[in-house]
């Protein structure tokens, strides 16, 4: 009986502080690894939840302030047995896609000076090897796009014998929601991935002035920027004319992905209308991979650069490895697309090629870029007590987790 009721008092309070969780009402779960004393942490207007709501094992560290890494990275969560699984448990609002994104900086929080090396997993399947030596003083990222096929998932770190005595850390976790606007059929995100398969990003590229990393809800009131949790990365492109455009409303998302405005609006070209735009992608290994490579074109007025006659076309031909893959043609003011190629094969380093096709009067250009390489991901089942279960999507997901246990032990 006194199971029943503290149950029911869990139950109460959940309610009461549902509405704080961000990740029920914005689809973002967003945990601090290693915060500790607070309930919840505000970065840059974001909201960050303690990770003791998602796992138990492992010990808890502050690292000094660095200029260096952001306020997110000064805590983390080390595993002593490296050797064990090391989990956490996610549950998720739905099985649509998400963006998963851990964060790890080692700042020689043991005073070792040993970064360690160890396997990041998803869904019970590798995700990535991290390597905290690789920049010993700049934060590694591991980042991947996945629909699961339930409800709730593992993300876990376990050291292995052939890395040493590695202790597995990590940062922070992200996993976020890919919002699709149903309404607007004529647009998706990222359209052809597939269920079942994890996307491992590879690149995310802004051309043409930036030079500073375009972050998600920098600007929490202008919706025409960076909405759906991506960073995009600033590509000095020497030798190329930097055009900066008009920026008239949100252009961004009226294509596929729901590009930001910030990226949409800067752009590279050749100084010449008879020369072609060159970028090389290098993958993390030289084994043959299935890429996913998206190309952003946009066109306006130019506010930064030589004027242009914008009624003249700009006609362009996509290569991927000298393999011309698509067409892109521009016409007039406000005129853009964006060119999605999936399944490539590709080995090592990817050459990009943005070549002038016939009858092309203006020379080529380019705004943006992603790549990934694609993963078959065979995800763990969920886990249930027979055919019971409790959706934690409408309440605080730790004492959600308490809840079950107590209830569990009941029956």
């Amino acid at each position: 009986m006194e199971k029943l009721v503290a149950v029911l008092l869990l139950v109460s309070a959940a309610g009461a502080h549902a509405a704080s969780f961000p990740f029920i009402l914005n689809y973002v779960l967003r945990i601090d690894c290693g915060l500790t004393g607070k309930t919840t942490e505000h970065y840059n207007n974001l909201t960050w939840f303690p990770d003791s709501f998602f796992i138990d094992p492992g010990k808890t560290k502050q690292i000094t302030s660095s200029p260096n890494v952001s306020q997110i990275m000064t805590t983390l969560r080390y595993f002593p047995h490296g050797e064990d699984m090391n989990c956490y448990r996610l549950q998720l609002t739905n099985t649509q896609k998400y963006i998963f994104r851990a964060g790890f900086y080692y700042g020689n929080y043991d005073g070792k000076s040993q970064p360690p090396v160890f396997d990041l997993s998803l869904g019970g399947q590798k995700w990535a090897t991290v390597n905290s030596s690789a920049t010993t003083d700049v934060p590694v990222f591991q980042e991947l796009i996945y629909a699961p096929r339930n409800d709730n998932i593992s993300v876990c770190l376990m050291g292995r014998k052939e890395y040493g005595s590695a202790t597995p850390f990590i940062s922070f976790l992200e996993a976020t929601y890919l919002d699709e606007d149903e309404t607007d059929i004529n647009h998706s995100v990222y359209g052809m991935m597939r269920n079942g398969t994890a996307y491992h990003l590879v690149a995310r590229l802004n051309f043409g002035g930036h030079d500073q990393v375009i972050e998600p809800w920098s600007g929490m009131a202008d919706v025409c920027e960076e909405r759906l949790n991506r960073y995009w990365t600033p590509q000095p492109m020497p030798g190329y004319t930097n055009l900066t455009f008009a920026a008239i409303s949100c252009s961004g998302t009226a294509y596929d992905n729901r590009p930001p405005n910030s990226v949409i609006n800067t752009a590279i070209s050749p100084t010449s209308d008879s020369q072609s735009i060159y970028v090389p992608v290098n993958f993390p290994t030289t084994t043959p991979q299935s890429a996913y490579i998206v190309l952003y074109f946009y066109q306006n007025r130019i506010m930064d650069g030589p004027p242009e006659n914008l009624n003249a076309t700009r006609n362009m031909d996509v290569y991927i490895d000298g393999i011309m893959r698509r067409n892109v043609m521009l016409e007039g003011f406000r005129s853009g697309d964006v060119v999605t190629l999936y399944p490539v094969l590709v080995q090592g380093t990817m050459n990009v090629t943005i070549s002038p096709a016939n009858g092309t009067v203006l020379p080529p250009l380019l705004n943006g870029m992603e790549v990934y390489y694609a993963t078959e991901l065979a995800e763990e089942a969920s886990t249930s007590n027979g055919d019971f279960k409790i959706s934690c999507s409408f309440i605080m997901v730790g004492v959600c987790q308490l809840i079950v246990s107590v209830f569990l032990g009941l029956i």
